[in-house]
């Protein structure tokens, strides 16, 4: 809204004597002086916080903001101003003249980045409700207790450590939020505030429900979910009043039976604890309408449940109960039936007896037969049975007329039956994951059904007969084996997502033009070699996917698609980005990777993902302008075994000399190559790395993709000996596919006995085998040869450049400083010509991930914004690796002062040993020790020898991974990145002991150990049952992260079999597989055994954490988080909404 239309509102409310003006979202970044006309405005709203939802397991408020940062002094003529709400503006405080405002009765303040509550804030004498949520907040002050009139106090996430003596001072209240803290304890001062009928302090760290809380007598809704509580006090069961309970996620394995006491119960909540048992006392409470049980260990319906005859909500998903008893069926006023993720292997007639059932949830369990008796729940409006081994849906579920939701994916149904298309008020329908072969033309009967899920069958053709379905708004076909979209689909004009991933697609029919409410189109992992004009009619679409097809060329029709913010065409074979598409003006995503493109991939994006969109139009346009050159560069990295001869082949490539006492390399040595390539001048960067083990870890950083491999070996040794098969794995684990050439160095004294057939099969980018002998210069001209020809293979030598960034690169590479100041940099860019600060941080960027520069001015410790070269960071790290008293009586320890002694103090001065040992710790090769900022270590030159103190007590949780090559640098950085929880200092070379701690108490003890030889990692967690499970979690994450750096890195995760340490262990991966197949069994021939895979796997992840590692299911809670700008926005209630 523009100011003069802010203008004009005011004047008409001030005219018309408006009491309420809404202002919120309107885009303003300042209001107007005029605003003090309006004397009679008794509530004032500037921005609010309209709703609560949950997002990645925290609430988050939905905003509507303005842009505020001040507010005018004309607001304080407002004296019958009651209401003022100033949510999500960036004020960052509160506006001096708010404290004018001394009639005010309710303010709201939530998201303002507010860091503390003001002392002037009592002045506000009348408020009757502050909302101070989702701030900044650490503490309250004790000021705020003189606002006595405060009967509702919102003060949830923040970062409030501790709730204060003062606080019992406000006796009116009645409502206090203060979930998603992190309060520790709960102050015995607040059993003063004896008139709360509501409290909320979930999301925090509380260990322990005081027994003083007994005195809240007035308490209807208590919140203490998302904790740390072991145990249910007796006197909370002293709070007759409470008719809502929430004590769900914390550690609670029973409950008493003084919960009879809580007569007035409605809805309890306690998912997410450890009960094994669910207590008769339960059904003492007959009032409730709601019981959530979910996620725990139980293993059986009680028959006690029979007296809860107001239950209208009843969920006891992911537990372990196998059977559903007859008592269910007393439950007669039952509509929602959650029985999700549990053992159950059939329905039993006697719940046809619960006529009210509206939803009935029996996803992940062992069902294989529907009964006939389900038929008989007329009223059931939503069946989920996805997950169960369901081999056919039978004709008489054509009954149930009203359901509206079915959910039967993943199971193993080979046809859709007639009776489906009986139910002709379905809304949603999901069959995927299953084995149809092909959709039956009676289904255009479904004409209400808008969402149809059938990915992951065997269905060869979409029929006619389907694009009847008018209402369609999501149809799914992803990965079956479908040849053809018919024309006909351009009847489904109200279709907003089409997924067609994974087909066998050739061709998008103009047909497609006519879906003109489409958002997201997906056609990825097809066959298509043309995007047809008709896609510019689609002017709705969002996101457009194309990935791995065979496209050729961009058509212009896109240029249509001014909705589109993401566009996917990585793994084609375009040759040339048009200008139109910079004209798209919400575009955000841009995916061109992996394209015959005459671009640098490093513009492109990264293995991880896509490059910015800004960045990669930038660089196209200063290619444009035609002034540009090929990079004619690329890296030639000799790799392999210490002392077979890679110095001594460089000389001889490079300079025809031999010298046969050329000294060992240390470290890593960089010397650039000129050659002809394609009568074209290369230049290659020849880097020569040190064979020794202690410098493999630290090799990590520079074996990349756009490279060249010598893989040098030394005939006179075996294959075992030079580990040709380790470093072919490490060169596809860091370079992907980049190709290489085996050299058996040494030839004049043995030839070279290798497999040369069996380990082309296996690595297919070995391009060649050469046989050399630099002493007698022998097969250097055919290496030479070979060598040239990879080249001129690789695209990336022929990358276009601008000039002037190519000048700017020359400048640097030519410089002699070590390093320079980031400002002298952006000097030579305007010197060359490169003046605008995109150009100049993109092209250090590039520089800085070709490797022929460093800079790291995001870092916020590196952000001295030094520009460094290479070899002044390699030399410095590998000096220190290579020095023996560091590594052999400091076992890896040093100080600034062990600095001066090991670096040369002409190229190292004392002034950047900082800078030294700062980037170290990014590249994860050192820790400060025990926090000091004067001693350090580097695991990789801790000693080989484990401590003798390293075993474990009691029982213990055992993780393993196994790797086809296992990096050295690994374990090391594992080390650097889990130091703060290091256990007594406990640590060598190939593993570490970690704590887990709470406070000062120690959970758990881990120990993280390598075998370098068989290539594997064995994780082992003692002490607290409860607790092992979330620091393994927190373990693989960190493992996760490390794997994730690598380009192509193979590791298996495995499990032992429990109580036979001895026998092989099991494929984790496999053990998930066949749990979602429904399995419920692993079966051990060997040891005649049968394992119950549930349990099994709970010792290791949840079973939402598994599902979702899966990524088969998607189970949305949604948590309504108590507070807000209104009443309506309070509460700790959980509500689902699972599609599946």
């Amino acid at each position: 809204m523009g100011q003069d239309e802010v203008l004009a509102l005011i004047e008409q409310a001030a005219a018309e004597g408006w009491t309420e003006l809404d202002l919120s979202g309107k885009g303003l970044r300042e209001i107007p002086a005029e605003i003090g006309k309006l004397t009679q405005l008794e509530t004032l709203i500037l921005g609010k916080a309209e709703k609560w939802e949950w997002f990645d397991n925290k609430p988050v408020p939905k905003l509507v903001a303005n842009e505020l940062t001040k507010l005018p002094s004309e607001i304080a003529m407002l004296k019958n101003l009651k209401k003022l709400h100033l949510s999500s503006n960036p004020f960052k405080e509160i506006p001096q003249v708010v404290f004018q405002l001394r009639q005010l009765r309710s303010l709201a303040l939530v998201s303002i980045d507010l860091p503390e509550i003001p002392e002037s804030l009592s002045k506000l004498a009348n408020l009757n409700r502050l909302y101070l949520s989702n701030n900044q907040i650490i503490e309250i002050p004790e000021s705020l207790s003189k606002l006595t009139n405060l009967n509702r106090l919102y003060l949830s996430n923040n970062q409030i450590i501790e709730i204060p003596e003062s606080l019992s001072k406000l006796i009116n209240l009645n409502r206090l939020y203060l979930s998603g803290n992190q309060i520790i304890k709960i102050s015995e001062s607040l059993s003063n505030l004896t008139n709360l009928t509501r409290l909320y302090l979930s999301n925090n760290q509380i260990a322990e429900i005081p027994e003083s809380l007994s005195k809240l007598t007035n308490l209807t809704r208590l919140s203490f979910s998302n904790n740390q509580i072991a145990e249910i006090p007796e006197s909370l069961f002293k709070l007759t009043k409470l008719t809502e309970l929430y004590i769900s996620n914390n550690k609670i394995t029973g409950i008493s039976e003084s919960l009879n006491n809580l007569t007035n119960l409605k809805e309890f909540y306690l998912s997410g604890n450890q009960i094994i048992e669910m207590p008769d006392v339960i059904a003492n409470l007959t009032k409730l309408t709601g019981l959530y049980l979910s996620n725990n260990k139980i293993t059986q319906i009680p028959d006690a449940i029979t007296k809860l005859s107001s239950l209208i909500t009843l969920d006891i998903s992911y537990n372990q109960i196998t059977e559903i008893p007859d008592a269910i069926a007393q439950l007669f006023n039952l509509t929602t039936l959650d029985l999700d993720s549990n053992q159950i292997t059939e329905i039993p007639d006697v719940i046809s007896q619960l006529s009210n059932l509206r939803k009935l949830d029996l996803y992940n369990n062992l069902i294989k037969i529907l009964p006939q008796s389900l038929t008989k729940l007329n009223n059931l409006t939503r069946l989920s049975l996805t997950n169960n081994q369901i081999t056919e849906i039978p004709e008489s579920l054509n009954k149930l007329t009203n359901l509206t939701e079915f959910y039967i994916s993943n199971n193993e149904i080979t046809e859709i039956p007639e009776a489906l298309t009986k139910l002709t008020n379905l809304i949603r329908l999901s069959l995927a994951n299953n084995q149809i072969t092909e959709i039956p033309e009676s289904l255009n009967k479904l004409t209400n059904l808008a969402e149809f899920y059938l990915y992951n069958n065997q269905i060869t053709t979409i029929p006619k007969e389907i694009t009847n379905l008018t209402s369609l708004t999501h149809l799914h076909l992803s990965y079956n084996q479908i040849i053809e979209i018919p024309e006909e689909i351009a009847n489904l004009t109200s279709l907003t997502e089409l997924d067609l991933n994974g087909n066998q697609i050739t061709e998008i029919p103009e047909a497609i033009g006519n879906l003109t409410s489409l958002t997201e189109l997906y056609l990825s992992y097809n066959q298509i070699t043309e995007i047809p004009e008709a896609i510019g009619n689609l002017t709705s679409l969002t996101s457009f996917y194309l990935r791995s097809n065979e496209i050729i060329k961009i058509p212009e029709a896109i240029s249509n698609l001014t909705s589109l913010t993401s566009l996917y065409l990585s793994e084609n074979q375009i040759t040339g980005i048009p200008d139109f598409l910079e004209s798209l003006p919400k575009l955000e995503k841009l995916d061109l990777r992996c394209n015959p493109l005459p671009i640098s991939p490093e513009i492109l994006g990264s293995s991880q993902e896509p490059g910015s969109v800004a960045d990669i139009f930038n660089y196209l346009n200063l290619l444009r302008s035609g002034n540009v050159r090929p990079l004619n560069e690329a890296k030639l990295l000799l790799v392999g075994q210490g002392s077979v001869g890679k110095t001594s082949l460089i000389e001889r490539l490079i300079h025809n000399r031999y010298n046969p006492n050329q000294p060992q390399t240390d470290g890593l040595n960089v010397e650039p190559w000129q050659v002809q390539v394609n009568s074209k001048d290369v230049r290659l960067n020849v880097w020569d790395f040190g064979g020794q083990e202690i410098y493999h870890a630290t090799h990590q950083f520079f074996l990349t993709k756009r490279s060249l491999y010598l893989l040098v070996c030394n005939c006179r040794t075996s294959e075992e000996e030079n580990r040709i098969e380790y470093w072919l794995k490490l060169i596809t684990s860091f370079g992907d596919a980049s190709p290489v050439i085996i050299v058996g160095n040494k030839k004049d004294e043995q030839p070279f006995d290798i497999n040369r057939k069996a380990l082309r099969e296996k690595y297919p980018n070995i391009q060649a085998i050469i046989e050399t002998s630099c002493q007698d210069n022998l097969g250097i001209d055919e290496l030479r040869k070979a060598i040239f020809g990879q080249v001129a293979g690789l695209k990336e030598v022929y990358d276009l450049l601008p000039l002037p960034w190519f000048e700017v690169k020359e400048h640097l590479e030519a410089m002699t400083q070590d390093f320079i100041s980031y400002s002298t940099y952006l000097n030579i860019c305007i010197q060359k010509q490169i003046s605008e600060e995109q150009n100049q941080e993109q092209l250090i960027d590039l520089l800085h991930r070709l490797g022929l520069v460093l800079n790291f001015r995001q870092h916020p410790l590196l952000q001295s914004t030094k520009v460094l070269k290479p070899d002044w960071v390699t030399e410095g790290i590998y000096t220190l690796l290579s020095d023996e008293t560091l590594k052999t009586i400091k076992k890896g320890i040093f100080t600034y002062a062990d600095l001066n002694h090991i670096l040369d103090p002409q190229r190292y001065p004392e002034e950047r040993h900082k800078y030294l040992i700062e980037l170290m710790k990014e590249f994860e090769l050192c820790f400060a020790l025990d926090g000091s900022s004067n001693r350090f270590l580097i695991p990789g030159l801790l000693p080989k020898d484990e401590p003798e103190d390293t075993e474990l007590e009691g029982e213990t949780l055992e993780f393993q991974y196994h790797y086809q090559v296992l990096p050295p640098s690994i374990i090391s950085r594992f080390i650097v990145l889990t130091h703060e929880k290091i256990h007594n200092q406990t640590y060598w070379r190939s593993g570490v002991m970690l704590e887990d701690k709470e406070g000062k108490e120690t959970l758990n003890i881990a120990r993280i150990k390598t075998d370098p030889e068989d290539k594997k990692i064995f994780i082992t967690i003692s002490g607290r049952e409860q607790t092992r499970r979330s620091f393994l979690k927190t373990i693989r994450d960190v493992f996760k992260k490390i794997h994730n750096s690598f380009a192509n890195l193979e590791i298996t995760e495995y499990v032992p079999v429990p109580n036979h340490p001895d026998h092989p262990p099991l494929d984790y991966q496999e053990l998930l597989g066949l749990e979602d197949m429904g399995e419920s069994e692993v079966k051990i021939g060997k040891l005649k055994l049968k394992i119950n895979l549930r349990q099994l796997l709970d010792g290791y992840e949840s079973l939402i954490d598994r599902q979702k590692h899966l990524g088969n299911y998607i189970k949305e809670q949604n948590n309504y988080y108590q507070y807000g700008d209104g009443d309506n926005f309070v509460g700790d209630q959980v509500g689902h909404d699972k599609r599946r």
